[in-house]
């Protein structure tokens, strides 16, 4: 239940603030606290033989104290379970979250210090193969992304429908874990599985401005307009060809056999076109000099939460 894990919760705020706490002592400190708070949950864990990787089955998932304290912030117990040889790596049957995960999205940068500092996965992979730096990015925690990124995160892992840091930090507009990510080499141009770009996010979910320019002038391209543009130009350019087949069987150029040759003739090359188009359009160069007016997204009073990409 909701209320074990409040129950849990305030057994570890309680034991953090005491003295002398340490790998020895902390799970005797635990159970005296535990048994005044749950009874329930304390013969759980006492038929568990009260282990520190003791899963608890509560309401929502089924975690150990390295998980819920690190998921709260208390830094200091999470440093002692590890000492006590908890699961740095134990993961969560919900998310298939990790301690630092939930530390990562709930901003918690030093406990996400002291868990990399005991070896935990920082590429871990949660159950819709996102990492910690993903939630950290959609969260808007910029300075757990500086420690995850320190510590060698890929900025270019690849998680839920495709999608990189760099698409959940555009997309939720936050423009400072953008250019972080940026300066450390994410692709601007990565596309998610439905051929979307960073900069479609930031204009289609956020339309955040600086986001918007972050991205322009790192050269992000946005593979929608250039998808359209190259699908009306191949669309031209097959009313043309076909046209002109006509035109030849009408003046006996060619015969009716001929006719579904030169249309399919032209069918391929249109298909050449729009992926040359849209490779061109979202890859070329900019022609823009510095200084110059940047293009205008209107803004919005309150940025909305991308949907497809926190529903997980």
């Amino acid at each position: 239940m909701i209320g074990e894990y409040e129950s849990l919760g305030k057994v570890l705020r309680t034991i953090e603030v005491k003295e002398g706490l340490n790998k020895d002592n902390i799970i005797e400190e635990i159970k005296t606290e535990l048994e005044k708070q749950d009874q329930g949950l304390y013969k759980n864990w006492e038929e568990g033989k009260f282990d520190v990787n003791y899963v608890f089955p509560l309401f929502f998932c089924e975690c150990t104290l390295l998980t819920i304290a690190a998921e709260n912030g208390h830094a200091s117990v999470v440093e002692v379970l590890l000492k006590a040889e908890a699961n740095v790596n134990a993961v969560d049957s919900n998310k298939w979250f990790t301690p630092l995960h939930v530390a990562a999205e709930n901003g918690h940068a030093s406990v996400v210090e002291v868990l990399l500092k005991a070896k935990a996965n920082v590429n871990a992979v949660g159950i819709e193969g996102c990492t910690p730096l993903h939630v950290a990015a959609e969260n808007g925690h910029a300075s757990v992304v500086e420690v995850l990124l320190k510590a060698e995160a890929n900025v270019n892992a690849v998680g839920i429908e495709g999608c990189t840091p760099l698409h959940f930090a555009a997309g939720n507009g936050h423009v400072d874990i953008v250019n972080l990510l940026l300066e450390k080499g994410a692709n601007v141009n990565a596309v998610d599985r439905y051929g979307k770009t960073p900069l479609d996010y930031a204009e289609g979910y956020a339309k955040n401005q600086d986001v918007v320019k972050a991205l322009l002038d790192a050269r992000g391209g946005s593979f929608v307009k250039a998808r359209n543009k190259a699908m009306i130009a191949g669309g031209v350019n097959t009313l043309l060809g076909t046209a002109i087949a006509v035109a030849l069987f009408t003046t006996g150029t060619i015969t009716a056999q001929l006719i579904p040759i030169v249309i399919a003739v032209v069918a391929v090359t249109a298909a050449a076109l729009v992926v040359g188009c849209a490779t061109y359009e979202l890859l070329k160069p900019s022609t823009k000099v510095d200084g110059a007016e940047k293009p205008i997204v209107n803004s919005i009073n309150e940025q909305q939460r991308v949907t497809s990409i926190s529903s997980y």
